[in-house]
């Protein structure tokens, strides 16, 4: 057996073995599920784009034979289009000649390809609001039957009172947990996605096996086009119904570049500032305790792309 598709099988297998925990119910099933797109970035920057073909493949059928057709779908959706679409556009690469005449080896921008998972994403979610349009009730009567919200909304009223704190209003807090819900877990999938596939190219890296150099991500640029799908996903985002709950997943999606932009200009400017170990850290923190400050980052991101802020940066610096 050729060891491209031998590998890519065995990747396949390894990732969809990962996923299959889940079926398990154990709390210790979570942390190998969110690794199951790991072994497909693997073989994609490593072999090409043809392994992460061969090794998706392998883990559709894998799945389908243990959990039938539906379970497949949801595996190769969740899991296993990213991978494919992010190493086929990672190892695409070009001769440039630069102003010293000598020529150096380009590979696709980190900008580009953060793109391109937020484009699969909301490809994803449009083509999601049109399957359940024709539910009875939509997106708002789907949500609750999928990610059983009666039993997130018990479990948070058992932790309230266990703890002493006020009682909130119950058809109030399910509204909220249907509202978010969608555009959560879209934001948990990307970074999922971007964390699995940056894992794998630091392993790669390490063991000398990855085809392109990990991307300066501090450098990156996005495309002028990303701000059209955030614009139009915030305008629908205030229309009631499915339109605004899928124009909010969709604004979302378009936001994640951003962030990263965002967070990119963060680093370029606390080389400015005393204590940049304790500025950078304190960012972080901010983030994961509180959340809200994703939009300030995202709000960077949108100004850096206008206002060239790193640039400036780095010519003021000394």
């Amino acid at each position: 057996m050729p060891p491209l598709l031998f590998i890519g099988i065995v990747a396949g297998l390894m990732s969809a073995v990962l996923y299959g925990t889940a079926a398990t119910g154990s709390v210790f099933s979570v942390f190998p599920v969110y690794l199951s797109q790991l072994p497909l970035f693997m073989a994609g920057l490593s072999l090409g784009g043809s392994a992460t073909l061969i090794a998706a493949g392998a883990g559709v059928i894998a799945i389908a034979a243990a959990g039938g057709p539906m379970l497949s779908l949801a595996y190769f959706v969740v899991n296993a289009a990213a991978p494919l679409l992010l190493c086929q556009v990672a190892n695409l690469s070009r001769e440039v000649t630069g102003p010293d005449g000598k020529t150096h080896r380009e590979y696709y921008p980190a900008g580009l390809m953060f793109a391109w998972l937020s484009g699969l994403g909301i490809a994803v979610m449009l083509l999601l609001a049109l399957y359940v349009h024709s539910y009875e009730g939509g997106l708002e009567a789907w949500i609750p039957q999928i990610l059983e919200v009666e039993r997130l909304t018990q479990t948070i009223l058992q932790a309230q009172m266990q703890t002493g704190s006020t009682p909130v209003d119950v058809a109030g807090l399910q509204q909220k947990l249907i509202l978010f819900a969608l555009p959560g877990l879209a934001l948990f999938w990307a970074l999922i996605c971007i964390g699995n596939g940056a894992l794998a190219q630091r392993l790669l890296v390490r063991l000398g096996r990855n085809i392109r150099p990990s991307p300066e991500l501090l450098n990156m640029s996005l495309p002028g086009f990303m701000l059209w799908p955030l614009a139009g996903g915030l305008i629908l985002a205030f229309i009631p119904g499915d339109i605004g709950l899928t124009g909010l997943v969709v604004a979302v999606l378009a936001a994640i570049p951003y962030f990263f932009l965002g967070l990119a200009t963060v680093h370029v400017i606390s080389h400015r500032l005393p204590g940049r170990a304790f500025t950078l850290a304190g960012v972080y923190i901010l983030l994961m305790a509180l959340g809200w400050p994703f939009l300030l980052i995202v709000g960077l991101g949108i100004i850096e792309q206008f206002a060239n802020l790193r640039l400036n940066t780095k010519v003021a610096s000394p």
